[in-house]
């Protein structure tokens, strides 16, 4: 393609060279070239994982620290995610692998306290640890503290729209999941940036979207997943398909286990995949994309083509969540 007249991207060996002509693109272009920027096709390994559980409940606005239960969890979802990777290294050697040292780990947590100290036990042991103001949780609005049958109640507009929409929907002076997508873009970007591995520490919903835009899911089922507390989950990006997997994390006092115990809420539609119990480990094809690996099995996830998962404001968003600012305005 040389035709000087046309407007076009050319990449070279998976971002090597990059030749752009016509740079009067416009905005969203232009994104699209800052995305292919940041993409490269070197391995490493991305977790999720929950904070710990707090003294004071599950007050949005309440910033408290950890109780004695969280700092527990803590050390022991450290302790289990290095064995872990521990054991990948060993294996790969024990297959006849060379004989490499593990990747740096960096650890993302948001500024509330809760992700902050959750990530101290790993910072202790002398890993990287950053604040991002992007992973904090999304924000409830009025919503905050109520239970399902009040909001029902009080807010059945409101809920009716949030069922029929529960991705795009904001309920009064809160935040969308798509808010919260286009909050999260800057980590996004950088993720893709990223070549150490990645522990990402946040709130369910901050995993959900994240997820969502590894695995190539549809922004129907974002809002259902569901990432409970005794599982980090491994996504391992390629060039084209993602693999995904859990680690178990041991001796767990079952009440802190459940997903979302400190979550909203907040109603979502009555289906199998919206019951807010499916996590992205057993969601099967009735869920995400081609459907997601059981507990402990890896899995590969065939991304789809943009044309399954357009970016408009229509089920099916997929993994160009980055640009949705613009489509959206």
């Amino acid at each position: 393609m040389e035709e000087p007249e046309l407007n076009y991207i050319k990449m070279f060996n998976a971002g090597e060279r990059i030749t752009i002509n016509n740079c009067s693109f416009g905005y969203l272009s232009h994104r699209i070239v800052f995305y292919l920027l940041n993409l490269h096709i070197k391995s490493r390994h991305t977790y999720f994982a929950r904070a710990g559980t707090t003294t004071e409940g599950d007050s949005y606005k309440t910033d408290a620290g950890l109780s004695d239960q969280g700092r527990s969890y803590a050390e022991k979802m450290g302790q289990a995610l290095l064995k872990h990777r521990d054991r990948e290294r060993q294996t790969l050697a024990n297959r006849g692998g060379p004989e490499v040292p593990l990747k740096s780990l960096q650890v993302w947590t948001s500024t509330r306290r809760r992700t902050v100290e959750t990530a101290d036990w790993l910072y202790d042991q002398g890993y990287s640890v950053r604040q991002r103001t992007q992973l904090s949780a999304l924000n409830p609005g009025v919503c905050e503290n109520m239970s399902e049958k009040r909001i029902r109640a009080e807010l059945p507009e409101e809920v009716a729209k949030h069922e029929a929409d529960p991705y795009h929907h904001r309920y009064p002076r809160a935040e969308s999941y798509h808010d919260l997508a286009v909050r999260l873009e800057p980590i996004i970007l950088e993720l893709e940036r990223q070549q150490d591995d990645l522990l990402i520490i946040a709130h369910e919903s901050v995993l959900r979207v994240l997820y969502g835009y590894l695995m190539a899911c549809n922004a129907t089922d974002i809002p259902g997943l569901s990432f409970p507390r005794n599982e980090i989950v491994e996504i391992i990006p390629a060039s084209y398909n993602n693999e995904a997997s859990s680690i178990r994390i041991p001796d767990l006092p079952p009440e802190i286990i459940p997903s979302s115990p400190e979550d909203l809420n907040i109603p979502v539609p009555p289906s199998e995949v919206h019951s807010g119990t499916a996590t992205p480990m057993n969601l099967g094809s009735a869920g995400v994309g081609q459907g997601t690996p059981k507990l402990g099995e890896p899995h590969i996830m065939k991304m789809s083509p943009p044309s399954e998962h357009p970016i408009l404001p229509e089920p099916g968003e997929g993994s160009l969540l980055l640009v949705e600012r613009t489509l959206q305005d």
